[in-house]
């Protein structure tokens, strides 16, 4: 039974009741629809109503103590359910594997809408670029792999308010200021700068010399920053791993919280 100032219940099958308050707000709402608040509004009457015919509630419970109770506990079930499968969501790194992994009881394009946990937007590129690109020292403070690092988000968040400002009509996408700062640039010749041209006729015998000593050492300068980058990457991976598998285990140890709670609720309703 629930009181009128306690929305808790007790019953035998508390545990069968939040599960079904559960499953029917997977299979009724979408993530596209917008926070909790918007979702209510569009399907709270709908989803109380089918946990008010499912069970027999005893004791004269007024319909609007059983709502409440129904509503929290969906709101609470939506919470946990949509911050896990962030979780998953955000553990590949790119939007192929993503897709590949779908949840089984998510629909494609509410999968695809899992971007930003609060939002469901997808972050910036040099939002990804710092998340990617940094690590946490000794006293928890994030900072930057490498110098070089830094200064390309410093060029990519430029880049980003630049586009979001409202004079420009048709602004790049994500993949196009990430190539824009990345890629191949436009009057960049062989390492001089911008606007620097290729060599004249008479300057070719010289130039050759150079190139084949410049050559040797490129080839080194390549082979180091590929041993550099392949450490960092091993690294990057192993942080993302043990962070996923610490988040995985807060957030089991609160869905049980959560259900340990919820089943305290139930069994005072009925």
């Amino acid at each position: 039974m629930i009181s009128n100032d306690i929305d808790r219940v007790v019953c035998s099958r508390a545990r069968d009741i939040v599960n079904y308050c559960g499953f029917i707000m997977r299979t009724t709402i979408s993530f596209r629809d917008g926070n909790w608040q918007k979702i209510v509004l569009k399907y709270g009457e709908a989803m109380w109503l089918r946990v008010r015919d499912k069970f027999e509630v005893r004791n004269g419970l007024p319909d609007h103590k059983l709502q409440g109770f129904v509503i929290s506990t969906m709101q609470r079930l939506f919470r946990t359910w949509k911050a896990q499968l962030h979780v998953i969501y955000s553990s590949y790194e790119n939007d192929k594997d993503r897709l590949s992994h779908r949840p089984e009881d998510v629909e494609l394009d509410d999968w695809k809408h899992l971007r930003n946990p609060l939002t469901g937007e997808k972050e910036t590129p040099d939002k990804i670029w710092e998340i990617q690109h940094t690590r946490k020292n000794i006293n928890g403070e994030r900072v930057w792999l490498d110098p070089q690092s830094e200064q390309i988000h410093g060029q990519l968040q430029q880049l980003v308010v630049e586009q979001q400002s409202e004079e420009i009509n048709n602004p790049m996408t994500s993949d196009e200021i990430l190539s824009s700062v990345l890629g191949v640039r436009l009057g960049y010749f062989g390492g001089k700068g911008y606007g620097k041209k290729p060599p004249k006729k008479s300057q070719t015998q010289q130039a050759n010399i150079e190139a084949s000593v410049s050559s040797t050492v490129e080839s080194m300068r390549q082979e180091m920053q590929l041993d550099i980058e392949r450490k960092l990457q091993e690294e990057r991976e192993q942080m993302a791993a043990d962070l996923k598998r610490q988040m995985d285990q807060d957030l089991q140890k609160k869905l049980e919280e959560e259900r340990e709670h919820m089943k305290g609720e139930v069994e005072k309703i009925f």
